[in-house]
This record gives C-alpha cells, structure tokens and sequence, in this order.
C-alpha cells in the first residue's frame, strides 16, 4: 500500500511538472562599448531542443552556445517542497560597431511544440578609443599605488548627477527630484552625507531601502548607475529656483602594490579610498498658472482630476444622520487638495469632513484617490433638493482650467420622533426653523435695555485723574519689565545648568533605547537612537541647540570646552559609523552594532567627564 501511494505521488508530481507553463526568456546587457565581450543568455524551465536564434551582423560570435543546468528545491513554511530547474543556453559576443541593434527572437522546441523568446535592444557606445587602452585602464585603476590623499578615480569614473523630468513648469505641479551614482570604479560603499536645503520648495523624500546599479549609456561611457535618494518636490513660488549640491563621500576599492614584480605576485593588499563627491546643481523654471480663464473658486490644484459624488441616504428621518461623499481621482498635487465647498439648505447641518487620502508616487507622477465624507443632519421634515458640488482645477494636459460638477441629490426627510426638554421629562415645543429666524432678524431687531453712560460735554482731560495716572502707569510698567527681565535672565542661567547635568541622562535614556532595538534585530532604530543620543548629549552639555550641530562645527564647540583631541576623533568615529551604516550592506550586523554600542557608552561617560572637569576649572 506504501509503495502504490509513493508511485501516485510520483505520478502526480510528473504530471504537474509537464503541466508547468514554459518560461523562454533572453538577457543580456542593455549598453556595451564598441570590443567589450558581453553574454546573450538564453534561459528555460523546460528541457528544450532544437535551438535557433539570429545574431546581427554587428556582433562577433566569440563562444557559445553553452548550456548549462541548475536545480533549486525550497521547503515552504508549510513543509511542501518545491522544486524548479533552469536550462540556460550562453553566447559570448562582441560589439564591433556603433549603434542601435536588435536582437531578434529566438525559438525552441518543447515537447514537439515551439516557443518563442523576447526580442532584445542593444545599445553600443564609441567608449574608449580601443580595447586595448580600456584594458590598460582598468589594470591601472586596479593595481597602481595612488599618491597620499589622492586617488587614480577621475570626475568621469565617478559622479553624482540629479535627475528630474522637467526643467520647466506651473506653479502647483510637482516632480522627482533623483539623485545618481555614475561610476566605473569597484566602488564599496558610501559616507557621510549632506542633503540640500531645497529653499523655495515643499519636499517629500521617497525612501530608497537598498541601491540596485543597472548598466547604462551616459556622454558616450557606459557606466552602473543607481539611485541614491529621491524626493517629490513641489514649487513654492514663481521663478528660477535651484536645486542645491548633494555632498556624499564614496569608498572605492583600490589594490595597492609595490613597485616590483614580484609584489603584484605576493604582496598585494587592498584598501578602501574615501572620495568625497558633490553634484552640479540644477535649475528649474517655474512659471505662473494663466489668469485668462481662472475660476472664482479656483484654489490652486494642478492635475488632471476625476470627481463623483453620492449620499448614503436620499429618505431619512429629521435629527438622523446621512453621509455625503465626494471623491477625487486621477494624478497631480493630490497632497494639497482641499475640502471642497457644499451648499445645503439652512435647515441642514453640516460637520467637517473625514479626509482619506491614498496617494502614491510613481515614475514622477503623484496619482491616486482623496475622499471627503461630510456628516449632514436634516433637522426639519421636508423634500430637499442638495445642489451639486463645483471645483476647478488647472488641467495638465490641456493647457487650461476646467469645472467639475457633482451629481443633486433629492432627500426626502421624514417627521422625526418627538424631544424632551431636558430635567422636565415633559415634550419639548419644536423651535423654529432657521429659514424663519433668519427672516424675522431682518425685519425687528432687539430693544437694547439696561442702564447707559453719558458724560458732559466739553469736560477737559488736563489737570484730572486719568491724566496723572497716563503719567505714573508707564513709569511703573518700565520699572516692572526691567525687573521682569532680570529674572528671566537669573532663570535662563538657571535652565543652562540643569540641562547641562541633565544631557547624561538623556544621553542614557536614548541608549537604552537603542538597545531595546539592538535586541529586536531593528538596526534602523538602533542607528537613529545612537544618533539621538550623541547629538542630544552634545546639544544637552554644551547649550546649543541640536539643528546648529554639524559634523563640521562639532570640532570646534569640544575644543573650545576642552575635551581632548582623542574624545573628539572617537565621538565623529561614532556619528561615521551610523552615517555609513544607513547605506552599507549588513555583513554581521548583530556584531557590528553591539561594538559600536559599548563605543557610544565609552565615549559618552569619558567625554562627560572631561567636560565636567573643564567646567569645574
């Protein structure tokens, strides 16, 4: 019985696995220079046969096909294994002209049926002047000893560059804002870091978990490029406003060697450069949104929008409640898009909007979904006619404004149940309308009662009491805001010392923090708390705010109260370590973290110390 049930599960996984969809797929880089080998890589889940595929005449068949087998078996976390093989089939080529080129589909035969692949686009690039010159090049990257303080990296192996889709555009949009690595160097990791104000810009960073480098083509180079951090910026104002520097420093990869032979054999040895990198700055232009045509009502919304109305009612009884819903939809400054206008009748009350916005950025467009849902309660029995909602908006792509209107909705309100006046537990006389009110205010007013004032005409204000009291009061009031003053300086003095005795404790309260996320395996926290903590101690002990702190000035303010230059290395050590740790890859990151925790404890309690000695003296 054993073996007929193991037979059927072998069964069953054959014919599952003749069932599997076949996947025929090619790859192969989208850039190339003009004598760089590259690989035209074929890849199925199916054994197949009778391979053809087309190479252009542009390209050099160096090696291949050479095919190749690779099997992966994973255990889900229900037990069930899973198994998948891939066959793939590899050609080495070689670029021997510029241009354009197109790889055409290939086909395979799979169980007597024929599948067919994707086509390929190949870009090739002049590069350098021959292969000969990019491979001494690259050797001399590699082995040759740089000079102290410099490296062998130039401006076109490596460099920041922005990226934006638009240099122009209307107050009110908004864009992306991409900040890229270029290099063509064994670049290892990055740095300390500067981002840019943005002045004249209303800024939102897009995060970038990890750095994934992609082969491209720029000024005739190929080069891997990655993205490095992004914002959605939004113009605040009309004009030519800049997009400052990003300042990032690069750790390259470099073998040092001796001068002789024999060292490039035997003692060689590789060491980390630090290459500080800054981008050129980029200008937009931002005009002003046209006046011909602009709506009353317009507020600013730059897109192209979507908008539909409804109610969760249209019969109802008075003092209940219904829900009125307006939704936006579409792509543009859905971030500023403000509660709409709606017009109900007087005997209608109206709150305040519940706001769900769910908007996304994508490729430099902002889409998505802004909805407004309004509780209105009809308090009078009647038939009801809601008017539809206008709003205007400036549309992107047809260059002008345009109205959108809402559905009218017909409410039919019922009598509702009656009241009772409260404590006296007898019904309550209805009151009357708002429409009534408003009608009788404007035909009788109040008669005002009460006693009034009148003084004598012609009294003078010379020589009485009101003048001599506008004599003394200000005196008095002078004297007063000195001494008011006095003590507000006594207690600043006063607030200077306590958060100076304070700055480690609060420095303790955030590494424990930090050690609650190095236990939770969490090393963004961890990071961040180790952050808080130095700059808040700093910030604490020496009286100076945290945003007036950098790692620039930081030198500075210690010398100043003493501290030795020994504390001061190790306290930057600690802020460069956490730096480097947002964007370098976390080889042993349990180990890492804990060292640099008893490094932060150390520093603090030593520093701490100095300082409170330098104070006392």
């Amino acid at each position: 019985m054993r073996l007929f049930f193991l037979l059927l599960l072998f069964i069953t996984g054959s014919v599952r696995g003749i069932a599997q969809e076949v996947s025929f797929t090619a790859t192969a880089p989208k850039v190339v220079e003009i004598g760089e080998q590259f690989k035209l890589v074929f890849s199925l889940n199916r054994r197949g046969e009778d391979l053809k595929i087309a190479i252009p005449d542009e390209f050099t068949l160096l090696a291949g096909p050479s095919p190749a087998m690779e099997s992966q078996t994973i255990l889900d976390s229900n037990g069930k294994m899973t198994s998948s093989t891939t066959y793939t089939y590899t050609y080495v080529l070689d670029a021997a002209k510029e241009g354009t080129f197109t790889v055409e589909s290939a086909t395979i035969r799979v169980g007597g049926k024929e599948y067919t692949s994707n086509k390929l686009t190949i870009k090739v690039v002049k590069g350098e002047a021959n292969t000969n010159a990019r491979q001494q090049r690259s050797r001399s990257r590699e082995y040759e000893e740089p000079q102290q303080g410099s490296a062998t990296v130039t401006e076109e192996d490596l460099f920041l560059r922005w990226e934006i889709g638009r240099s122009s555009l209307y107050l009110g949009e908004s864009f992306v804002a991409t900040l890229k690595v270029y290099t063509r160097t064994n670049l290892s990791g990055f740095g300390r870091y500067k981002a840019p104000s943005f002045a004249g810009f209303l800024t939102e960073e897009i995060p970038v978990d990890k750095i994934s480098f992609e082969r491209v083509e720029f000024n005739g180079r190929v080069y891997e490029a990655g993205i490095v951090a992004q914002w959605v910026l939004s113009p605040q104002h009309t004009g030519e406003l800049t997009i400052d520097p990003f300042e990032l420093d690069c750790r390259v990869l470099q073998r040092v060697v001796g001068s002789s032979p024999l060292d490039h054999f035997f003692g060689s040895s590789v060491r980390t450069v630090n290459l500080p990198q800054r981008s050129r700055p980029v200008k937009v232009s931002v005009k002003n949104l046209p006046e011909a045509g602009k709506p009353s009502n317009f507020n600013g919304v730059v897109g192209n929008l979507t908008l539909s109305t409804s109610i969760s009612h249209d019969t109802i009884r008075a003092n209940d409640a219904f829900t009125y819903t307006i939704v936006f939809r579409g792509n543009g400054n859905l971030r500023m898009l403000e509660a709409p206008k709606i017009n109900l009748p007087h005997d209608f009350d109206v709150y305040d909007p519940k706001v769900t916005r769910n908007v996304q950025t994508q490729s430099g467009i902002t889409t998505g979904t802004v909805m407004f849902e309004y509780v209105v309660i009809p308090r009078y029995a009647g038939d009801y006619t809601l008017p539809p909602v206008n709003y205007s908006y400036f549309n992107i792509l047809s260059q002008n404004y345009k109205t959108l209107t809402g559905n009218a909705f017909n409410v039919h309100v019922l009598k509702g149940s009656d009241t009772t006046s409260p404590g006296t537990g007898t019904t309550a006389i209805q009151s009357f309308k708002k429409e009534d009110v408003r009608v009788l205010g404007e035909d009788i007013h109040y008669i005002k009662t009460g006693s009034s004032t009148f003084k004598p005409k012609g009294v003078r204000f010379f020589r009485t009491t009101a003048y001599a009291l506008s004599l003394i009061v200000p005196f008095v009031l002078c004297v007063a805001g000195m001494l008011l003053n006095r003590r507000r300086i006594k207690a600043r003095a006063d607030l200077v010392r306590v958060k100076s005795k304070t700055a480690n404790k609060m420095a303790q309260k955030r590494l424990k923090a930090a050690a609650g996320a190095m236990a939770a395996g969490d090393s963004g926290r961890f990071y961040q708390e180790v952050l808080t903590a130095m700059w808040g101690y700093v910030s604490y002990k020496l009286n100076i705010p945290a945003s007036a702190l950098n790692r620039d000035n930081i030198s500075d303010h210690l010398n100043r109260r003493r501290a030795s230059e020994e504390m001061i290395l190790r306290f930057i050590g600690v802020l460069d370590q956490c730096e480097y740790a947002r964007y370098a890859p976390d080889s042993d990151a349990g180990e890492e973290m804990e060292k640099l925790y008893n490094e932060a404890i150390t520093t603090i309690t030593r520093l701490n110390g100095q300082l409170t000695d330098a104070t006392k003296k």
